[in-house]
Protein backbone atom coordinates (compact mmCIF):
# COMPACT_ATOMS: atom_id res chain seq x y z
CA UNK A 1 0.00 0.00 0.00
CA UNK A 2 2.81 2.23 1.04
CA UNK A 3 4.18 1.77 -2.42
CA UNK A 4 1.24 2.85 -4.35
CA UNK A 5 0.88 5.65 -2.38
CA UNK A 6 4.40 6.84 -3.23
CA UNK A 7 3.61 5.91 -6.64
CA UNK A 8 0.56 8.36 -6.53
CA UNK A 9 2.73 11.28 -5.07
CA UNK A 10 5.72 11.06 -7.34
CA UNK A 11 3.09 11.12 -10.34
CA UNK A 12 1.31 14.12 -9.26
CA UNK A 13 4.58 16.06 -8.81
CA UNK A 14 5.08 16.13 -12.89
CA UNK A 15 4.41 19.23 -14.08
CA UNK A 16 3.24 17.69 -17.30
CA UNK A 17 0.38 16.05 -14.65
CA UNK A 18 -0.70 18.81 -12.56
CA UNK A 19 -0.64 21.29 -15.78
CA UNK A 20 -3.09 18.87 -17.50
CA UNK A 21 -5.22 18.63 -14.22
CA UNK A 22 -5.69 22.57 -13.80
CA UNK A 23 -6.79 22.61 -17.17
CA UNK A 24 -9.25 20.25 -17.17
CA UNK A 25 -10.48 21.44 -14.02
CA UNK A 26 -10.50 25.33 -15.27
CA UNK A 27 -12.45 23.77 -17.99
CA UNK A 28 -15.03 21.62 -16.37
CA UNK A 29 -15.33 25.17 -14.22
CA UNK A 30 -15.95 27.34 -16.97
CA UNK A 31 -18.58 24.87 -18.27
CA UNK A 32 -20.44 24.70 -15.11
CA UNK A 33 -20.32 28.41 -15.20
CA UNK A 34 -21.97 28.65 -18.45
CA UNK A 35 -24.64 26.09 -17.90
CA UNK A 36 -25.22 27.69 -14.85
CA UNK A 37 -25.54 31.05 -16.68
CA UNK A 38 -28.02 29.62 -19.31
CA UNK A 39 -30.35 28.33 -16.47
CA UNK A 40 -30.17 24.90 -18.10
CA UNK A 41 -31.28 22.98 -15.24
CA UNK A 42 -34.33 24.40 -14.19
CA UNK A 43 -35.48 28.39 -15.18
CA UNK A 44 -34.96 27.61 -19.20
CA UNK A 45 -36.45 24.48 -19.81
CA UNK A 46 -39.59 26.53 -17.79
CA UNK A 47 -39.40 29.22 -20.17
CA UNK A 48 -39.31 27.41 -23.08
CA UNK A 49 -42.07 25.40 -21.91
CA UNK A 50 -43.94 28.61 -21.49
CA UNK A 51 -43.40 29.82 -24.89
CA UNK A 52 -44.19 26.44 -26.30
CA UNK A 53 -47.48 26.66 -24.13
CA UNK A 54 -46.29 22.93 -23.10
CA UNK A 55 -48.31 21.57 -20.34
CA UNK A 56 -47.34 19.48 -16.84
CA UNK A 57 -48.18 16.15 -18.85
CA UNK A 58 -46.37 17.36 -22.17
CA UNK A 59 -44.35 14.62 -24.03
CA UNK A 60 -41.92 17.12 -24.67
CA UNK A 61 -41.19 18.15 -21.55
CA UNK A 62 -38.67 14.95 -20.25
CA UNK A 63 -37.02 15.90 -23.75
CA UNK A 64 -36.01 19.53 -22.70
CA UNK A 65 -35.18 17.88 -19.91
CA UNK A 66 -32.64 15.76 -21.47
CA UNK A 67 -31.00 18.83 -23.50
CA UNK A 68 -31.31 20.81 -20.29
CA UNK A 69 -29.34 18.23 -18.27
CA UNK A 70 -26.64 18.06 -21.22
CA UNK A 71 -25.54 21.04 -20.99
CA UNK A 72 -23.11 21.00 -18.74
CA UNK A 73 -20.88 18.05 -19.77
CA UNK A 74 -21.28 18.75 -23.48
CA UNK A 75 -19.95 22.17 -23.16
CA UNK A 76 -17.32 20.57 -20.60
CA UNK A 77 -16.28 18.11 -23.82
CA UNK A 78 -15.66 21.03 -25.71
CA UNK A 79 -13.90 22.46 -23.76
CA UNK A 80 -11.63 19.95 -22.44
CA UNK A 81 -11.28 19.25 -26.32
CA UNK A 82 -9.91 22.72 -27.03
CA UNK A 83 -7.51 22.12 -24.33
CA UNK A 84 -6.04 19.16 -25.70
CA UNK A 85 -5.91 21.26 -28.83
CA UNK A 86 -3.82 23.78 -27.74
CA UNK A 87 -1.52 21.38 -25.64
CA UNK A 88 -0.58 19.95 -28.94
CA UNK A 89 -0.26 22.72 -30.39
CA UNK A 90 2.26 23.71 -27.91
CA UNK A 91 4.01 20.50 -28.17
CA UNK A 92 3.14 19.67 -24.82
CA UNK A 93 1.82 16.51 -23.11
CA UNK A 94 -1.91 16.23 -23.57
CA UNK A 95 -2.65 12.25 -23.27
CA UNK A 96 -4.42 13.29 -19.63
CA UNK A 97 -6.92 15.36 -21.19
CA UNK A 98 -7.64 12.55 -23.25
CA UNK A 99 -8.55 10.40 -20.52
CA UNK A 100 -10.42 12.72 -18.31
CA UNK A 101 -12.61 12.93 -21.42
CA UNK A 102 -14.48 9.69 -20.14
CA UNK A 103 -15.77 11.40 -16.80
CA UNK A 104 -17.71 13.96 -18.82
CA UNK A 105 -19.21 11.26 -21.05
CA UNK A 106 -20.11 9.12 -17.96
CA UNK A 107 -21.86 12.35 -16.52
CA UNK A 108 -23.48 12.91 -19.83
CA UNK A 109 -24.62 9.02 -20.11
CA UNK A 110 -25.94 9.68 -16.13
CA UNK A 111 -27.67 12.32 -16.89
CA UNK A 112 -29.34 11.19 -19.61
CA UNK A 113 -30.27 7.79 -17.89
CA UNK A 114 -31.97 9.95 -15.44
CA UNK A 115 -34.06 11.94 -18.05
CA UNK A 116 -35.25 8.47 -19.03
CA UNK A 117 -36.34 7.47 -15.74
CA UNK A 118 -37.92 10.94 -15.15
CA UNK A 119 -40.29 10.39 -18.37
CA UNK A 120 -40.71 6.23 -17.96
CA UNK A 121 -41.37 6.72 -14.34
CA UNK A 122 -42.22 10.62 -13.38
CA UNK A 123 -40.14 12.80 -11.20
CA UNK A 124 -41.13 11.73 -7.62
CA UNK A 125 -41.00 7.74 -8.28
CA UNK A 126 -37.40 8.55 -10.13
CA UNK A 127 -35.52 9.48 -7.28
CA UNK A 128 -35.06 6.44 -5.69
CA UNK A 129 -33.72 4.83 -8.79
CA UNK A 130 -31.17 7.27 -9.25
CA UNK A 131 -29.20 7.29 -5.86
CA UNK A 132 -29.84 3.33 -4.98
CA UNK A 133 -28.94 2.68 -8.60
CA UNK A 134 -27.32 5.14 -10.74
CA UNK A 135 -25.59 7.19 -8.71
CA UNK A 136 -23.96 4.59 -6.92
CA UNK A 137 -22.54 2.96 -10.27
CA UNK A 138 -21.36 6.55 -11.78
CA UNK A 139 -19.48 7.10 -9.04
CA UNK A 140 -17.39 3.41 -8.73
CA UNK A 141 -16.83 3.64 -12.60
CA UNK A 142 -15.39 7.19 -12.25
CA UNK A 143 -13.53 6.32 -9.30
CA UNK A 144 -12.26 3.32 -10.95
CA UNK A 145 -10.82 5.20 -13.60
CA UNK A 146 -9.21 7.71 -11.86
CA UNK A 147 -7.50 5.42 -10.29
CA UNK A 148 -6.83 3.39 -13.03
CA UNK A 149 -4.65 6.81 -14.07
CA UNK A 150 -2.86 6.94 -10.89
CA UNK A 151 -1.55 3.47 -9.87
CA UNK A 152 -1.89 -0.37 -10.91
CA UNK A 153 -5.05 -1.67 -10.05
CA UNK A 154 -3.87 -4.97 -10.70
CA UNK A 155 -1.15 -4.58 -7.85
CA UNK A 156 -2.98 -2.59 -5.24
CA UNK A 157 -5.68 -5.55 -5.70
CA UNK A 158 -3.33 -8.14 -4.37
CA UNK A 159 -2.74 -5.90 -1.01
CA UNK A 160 -3.91 -8.15 2.04
CA UNK A 161 -6.19 -5.65 4.24
CA UNK A 162 -7.39 -8.68 6.97
CA UNK A 163 -6.46 -12.88 7.88
CA UNK A 164 -9.82 -14.94 7.96
CA UNK A 165 -9.10 -18.35 8.88
CA UNK A 166 -5.19 -17.91 8.30
CA UNK A 167 -5.85 -17.26 4.51
CA UNK A 168 -5.26 -13.30 3.65
CA UNK A 169 -7.96 -11.65 2.16
CA UNK A 170 -6.91 -9.40 -0.51
CA UNK A 171 -8.32 -5.17 -0.84
CA UNK A 172 -9.55 -6.68 -4.61
CA UNK A 173 -11.23 -9.58 -2.79
CA UNK A 174 -13.23 -7.83 -0.43
CA UNK A 175 -13.69 -4.61 -2.56
CA UNK A 176 -15.57 -7.18 -4.96
CA UNK A 177 -17.52 -8.88 -2.58
CA UNK A 178 -19.03 -5.15 -0.91
CA UNK A 179 -19.81 -4.30 -4.69
CA UNK A 180 -21.61 -7.51 -5.26
CA UNK A 181 -23.20 -7.72 -2.15
CA UNK A 182 -24.78 -3.59 -2.60
CA UNK A 183 -25.60 -4.19 -6.00
CA UNK A 184 -27.42 -7.45 -4.97
CA UNK A 185 -29.65 -5.32 -2.80
CA UNK A 186 -30.06 -2.82 -5.08
CA UNK A 187 -31.18 -5.19 -8.31
CA UNK A 188 -33.14 -6.83 -6.33
CA UNK A 189 -34.94 -3.63 -4.61
CA UNK A 190 -35.12 -2.36 -8.27
CA UNK A 191 -36.40 -5.75 -10.19
CA UNK A 192 -39.47 -5.51 -7.30
CA UNK A 193 -39.96 -2.11 -7.97
CA UNK A 194 -40.25 -2.33 -11.69
CA UNK A 195 -42.08 -5.54 -11.63
CA UNK A 196 -44.91 -4.12 -9.61
CA UNK A 197 -45.15 -0.80 -11.15
CA UNK A 198 -44.34 -1.92 -14.82
CA UNK A 199 -45.56 -5.10 -15.51
CA UNK A 200 -48.23 -5.93 -12.96
CA UNK A 201 -50.68 -3.35 -13.92
CA UNK A 202 -50.62 -5.24 -17.58
CA UNK A 203 -50.93 -8.31 -16.08
CA UNK A 204 -54.89 -10.11 -14.51
CA UNK A 205 -52.44 -11.64 -11.43
CA UNK A 206 -53.28 -10.55 -7.88
CA UNK A 207 -51.40 -7.86 -6.92
CA UNK A 208 -51.25 -9.13 -3.13
CA UNK A 209 -50.19 -12.34 -3.96
CA UNK A 210 -47.39 -10.53 -6.74
CA UNK A 211 -46.22 -8.17 -3.96
CA UNK A 212 -45.74 -11.17 -1.34
CA UNK A 213 -43.91 -13.62 -4.00
CA UNK A 214 -41.58 -10.75 -5.04
CA UNK A 215 -41.08 -9.94 -1.53
CA UNK A 216 -39.78 -13.19 -0.56
CA UNK A 217 -38.22 -13.97 -2.95
CA UNK A 218 -35.85 -10.93 -2.84
CA UNK A 219 -35.26 -11.50 0.52
CA UNK A 220 -34.51 -15.28 -0.23
CA UNK A 221 -31.84 -14.01 -2.91
CA UNK A 222 -29.96 -11.46 -0.35
CA UNK A 223 -29.29 -14.51 2.29
CA UNK A 224 -28.05 -16.52 -0.71
CA UNK A 225 -25.83 -13.39 -1.96
CA UNK A 226 -24.31 -12.72 1.73
CA UNK A 227 -23.92 -16.63 1.98
CA UNK A 228 -21.70 -16.70 -0.93
CA UNK A 229 -20.02 -13.48 -0.20
CA UNK A 230 -18.90 -14.67 2.97
CA UNK A 231 -17.74 -17.93 1.61
CA UNK A 232 -15.83 -15.79 -1.20
CA UNK A 233 -13.96 -13.66 2.04
CA UNK A 234 -12.88 -17.42 3.10
CA UNK A 235 -15.55 -18.07 5.45
CA UNK A 236 -16.13 -21.72 6.30
CA UNK A 237 -20.15 -22.24 5.24
CA UNK A 238 -20.54 -24.87 8.02
CA UNK A 239 -18.84 -22.90 10.86
CA UNK A 240 -21.12 -19.73 9.42
CA UNK A 241 -24.20 -21.94 10.04
CA UNK A 242 -22.94 -23.35 13.05
CA UNK A 243 -22.47 -19.64 14.33
CA UNK A 244 -25.55 -18.31 13.10
CA UNK A 245 -27.18 -20.79 14.47
CA UNK A 246 -26.11 -20.53 18.24
CA UNK A 247 -26.79 -16.43 17.61
CA UNK A 248 -30.45 -17.58 16.39
CA UNK A 249 -30.79 -19.16 20.17
CA UNK A 250 -29.03 -16.83 21.82
CA UNK A 251 -30.94 -13.73 20.64
CA UNK A 252 -34.13 -15.47 20.23
CA UNK A 253 -34.24 -14.87 24.15
CA UNK A 254 -33.73 -11.40 23.76
CA UNK A 255 -34.98 -10.36 20.84
CA UNK A 256 -38.43 -12.02 20.40
CA UNK A 257 -40.19 -9.34 19.64
CA UNK A 258 -37.85 -8.68 16.50
CA UNK A 259 -38.55 -12.63 15.15
CA UNK A 260 -42.48 -11.89 15.83
CA UNK A 261 -41.61 -9.29 13.71
CA UNK A 262 -40.02 -11.08 10.91
CA UNK A 263 -42.76 -14.34 11.07
CA UNK A 264 -45.81 -12.07 11.41
CA UNK A 265 -44.25 -10.38 8.66
CA UNK A 266 -44.26 -13.19 6.41
CA UNK A 267 -47.53 -14.03 7.43
CA UNK A 268 -48.81 -10.88 6.63
CA UNK A 269 -46.88 -11.18 3.23
CA UNK A 270 -49.42 -14.13 2.45
CA UNK A 271 -52.56 -14.36 4.03
CA UNK A 272 -53.21 -11.09 2.03
CA UNK A 273 -55.27 -9.50 5.36
CA UNK A 274 -53.15 -6.46 4.43
CA UNK A 275 -51.76 -4.96 0.92
CA UNK A 276 -50.20 -1.24 -0.32
CA UNK A 277 -52.93 1.03 -0.70
CA UNK A 278 -55.58 -0.65 1.83
CA UNK A 279 -57.40 2.64 4.11
CA UNK A 280 -56.83 1.30 7.67
CA UNK A 281 -57.55 2.12 11.72
CA UNK A 282 -55.18 0.47 13.38
CA UNK A 283 -54.37 2.02 16.81
CA UNK A 284 -56.50 5.01 16.63
CA UNK A 285 -54.20 5.78 13.41
CA UNK A 286 -56.15 6.02 9.90
CA UNK A 287 -54.18 6.10 7.15
CA UNK A 288 -53.08 4.11 3.66
CA UNK A 289 -50.66 1.11 3.86
CA UNK A 290 -47.88 2.63 1.63
CA UNK A 291 -45.80 -0.60 2.41
CA UNK A 292 -45.18 -3.63 3.54
CA UNK A 293 -42.00 -4.71 4.50
CA UNK A 294 -41.21 -8.25 6.47
CA UNK A 295 -40.50 -6.18 9.92
CA UNK A 296 -42.74 -3.57 9.77
CA UNK A 297 -45.54 -1.87 7.87
CA UNK A 298 -45.67 1.53 6.58
CA UNK A 299 -48.76 3.61 6.87
CA UNK A 300 -49.21 7.21 6.10
CA UNK A 301 -51.93 8.97 7.63
CA UNK A 302 -54.70 12.03 6.64
CA UNK A 303 -51.53 14.54 7.97
CA UNK A 304 -49.21 13.20 5.21
CA UNK A 305 -47.35 11.29 8.55
CA UNK A 306 -45.39 8.22 7.66
CA UNK A 307 -46.30 6.00 10.59
CA UNK A 308 -44.14 2.56 10.96
CA UNK A 309 -45.57 -0.05 12.67
CA UNK A 310 -43.71 -3.28 14.12
CA UNK A 311 -45.61 -6.46 12.03
CA UNK A 312 -46.91 -8.09 15.54
CA UNK A 313 -49.20 -5.42 16.28
CA UNK A 314 -51.11 -6.43 13.03
CA UNK A 315 -51.35 -9.90 13.41
CA UNK A 316 -52.37 -9.83 17.47
CA UNK A 317 -54.15 -7.11 17.37
CA UNK A 318 -57.41 -5.88 15.81
CA UNK A 319 -57.60 -3.27 12.86
CA UNK A 320 -59.78 -1.88 10.31
CA UNK A 321 -59.84 -2.72 7.19
CA UNK A 322 -62.05 -0.38 5.14
CA UNK A 323 -60.32 -1.72 1.29
CA UNK A 324 -60.64 -5.45 2.13
CA UNK A 325 -64.13 -5.83 0.22
CA UNK A 326 -64.75 -2.35 -1.77
CA UNK A 327 -63.30 1.59 -1.32
CA UNK A 328 -66.47 2.56 0.06
CA UNK A 329 -67.21 3.24 4.00
CA UNK A 330 -70.47 4.08 6.02
CA UNK A 331 -70.31 6.93 7.89
CA UNK A 332 -72.95 7.20 11.03
CA UNK A 333 -74.14 10.45 12.34
CA UNK A 334 -76.18 10.74 15.51
CA UNK A 335 -78.34 13.85 15.72
CA UNK A 336 -80.92 14.89 17.97
CA UNK A 337 -83.43 17.64 16.70
CA UNK A 338 -85.95 20.21 18.45
CA UNK A 339 -88.89 20.77 16.13
CA UNK A 340 -92.98 21.15 16.62
CA UNK A 341 -93.88 18.22 15.22
CA UNK A 342 -93.05 17.25 12.09
CA UNK A 343 -90.79 14.15 12.22
CA UNK A 344 -91.17 13.86 8.57
CA UNK A 345 -90.36 17.36 7.18
CA UNK A 346 -86.94 16.46 9.90
CA UNK A 347 -85.98 13.61 7.94
CA UNK A 348 -86.38 15.11 4.55
CA UNK A 349 -84.55 17.79 5.00
CA UNK A 350 -81.56 15.68 7.05
CA UNK A 351 -81.50 13.71 3.53
CA UNK A 352 -81.50 16.28 0.75
CA UNK A 353 -78.64 18.19 2.98
CA UNK A 354 -76.22 14.68 2.59
CA UNK A 355 -77.46 13.71 -0.44
CA UNK A 356 -76.04 17.15 -1.74
CA UNK A 357 -72.41 16.52 -0.17
CA UNK A 358 -69.74 15.46 -3.13
CA UNK A 359 -68.38 12.55 -1.33
CA UNK A 360 -71.30 11.19 -0.63
CA UNK A 361 -72.06 8.17 -2.60
CA UNK A 362 -75.62 7.24 -4.53
CA UNK A 363 -75.38 3.60 -3.60
CA UNK A 364 -76.01 2.67 -1.20
CA UNK A 365 -78.10 5.38 -0.88
CA UNK A 366 -77.92 7.49 2.60
CA UNK A 367 -80.93 6.44 5.06
CA UNK A 368 -82.33 8.60 8.14
CA UNK A 369 -83.40 6.01 10.95
CA UNK A 370 -85.64 7.15 13.77
CA UNK A 371 -83.98 5.96 17.78
CA UNK A 372 -86.14 7.66 19.33
CA UNK A 373 -88.95 10.22 20.39
CA UNK A 374 -89.45 12.79 23.40
CA UNK A 375 -90.44 15.92 24.84
CA UNK A 376 -88.81 19.09 25.66
CA UNK A 377 -89.28 21.47 28.47
CA UNK A 378 -89.94 23.97 25.96
CA UNK A 379 -92.66 22.10 24.63
CA UNK A 380 -91.34 21.56 21.32
CA UNK A 381 -90.62 17.91 20.12
CA UNK A 382 -87.51 16.08 20.64
CA UNK A 383 -86.29 13.32 17.88
CA UNK A 384 -83.40 11.26 17.92
CA UNK A 385 -81.78 10.21 14.66
CA UNK A 386 -79.27 7.95 13.41
CA UNK A 387 -77.94 9.33 9.54
CA UNK A 388 -76.41 6.43 7.56
CA UNK A 389 -73.94 7.68 4.43
CA UNK A 390 -71.52 5.82 2.04
CA UNK A 391 -68.59 7.59 1.30
CA UNK A 392 -66.21 7.14 -1.68
CA UNK A 393 -62.98 7.61 0.23
CA UNK A 394 -62.66 6.41 4.16
CA UNK A 395 -59.35 9.15 4.60
CA UNK A 396 -61.67 12.00 4.48
CA UNK A 397 -64.59 10.63 6.98
CA UNK A 398 -63.64 13.42 10.07
CA UNK A 399 -63.97 16.45 6.95
CA UNK A 400 -67.32 15.14 5.49
CA UNK A 401 -68.70 14.50 9.17
CA UNK A 402 -67.90 18.29 9.96
CA UNK A 403 -69.03 19.52 6.96
CA UNK A 404 -72.31 17.10 7.11
CA UNK A 405 -73.37 18.64 10.39
CA UNK A 406 -72.79 21.64 9.05
CA UNK A 407 -75.25 21.49 6.20
CA UNK A 408 -77.37 19.76 7.49
CA UNK A 409 -77.11 22.43 11.01
CA UNK A 410 -78.07 25.03 8.34
CA UNK A 411 -80.99 23.43 6.68
CA UNK A 412 -82.47 22.54 9.77
CA UNK A 413 -82.12 26.02 10.60
CA UNK A 414 -83.86 27.88 7.90
CA UNK A 415 -86.83 25.21 8.57
CA UNK A 416 -87.19 26.63 12.37
CA UNK A 417 -85.72 23.51 13.99
CA UNK A 418 -82.46 23.20 15.89
CA UNK A 419 -80.04 20.39 17.11
CA UNK A 420 -80.12 19.62 21.17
Amino acid sequence: MSEQLHVILVYLQRPAVWQQWLAFLLAVAVAWVLAKALGARTHLNDRVCAWLGLGEDSALRPLLALLGGAVFPVFGLALVWAAEALFRRWSRPAGLLGEWVFLLWLILGYRVAVAILAAWLGEERKRPFRVRLLAPMVGIFATLRVLGLLVDLEALAKVPVLMVSDSPVLLGTLFNTVLVLYFLFAFSWFGQAIAESAVLPSTKADPGMVHAALTIARYAAIVVGVSFALGALGFDTSTVAFISGGLTVALGFGSQQVFSNLVAGVLLLFDQSLRPGDVISVAGELGVVETLSIRATTMRTADNVAVVMPNQSFVTGAIRNYSKNSTGVRLQLPLAVAHAGEPQRLRAIALDAVRDHKMVLAEPSPAVLYTSFGMLPSGKHRTALQITAWLSDPLYMPEVTSELLLAIRDALAEAGMEMV
